[in-house]
């Protein structure tokens, strides 16, 4: 996983967030770099969303 695409995690696990949210937090970054670090995290089984809309990582089982 693609350092940028581990700290989207970072953020995900640190509290639920909308997509926008991730990316007004990392207006610095490319957006194609944005898109492709987002298409790694899209692709984990452990990212879900809340009632709410957010995106979050659930946390590891076990």
């Amino acid at each position: 996983m693609s350092p940028l695409a581990e700290r989207l995690v970072a953020d995900l696990r640190a509290r639920p967030r909308h997509f926008a949210e991730l990316v007004e937090a990392h207006t610095g970054v490319a957006w194609r770099d944005f898109l492709r670090a987002w298409g790694e995290v899209r692709g984990l089984e452990a990212l879900g969303r809340d009632e709410q809309g957010r995106y979050v990582i659930a946390a590891p089982a076990g």
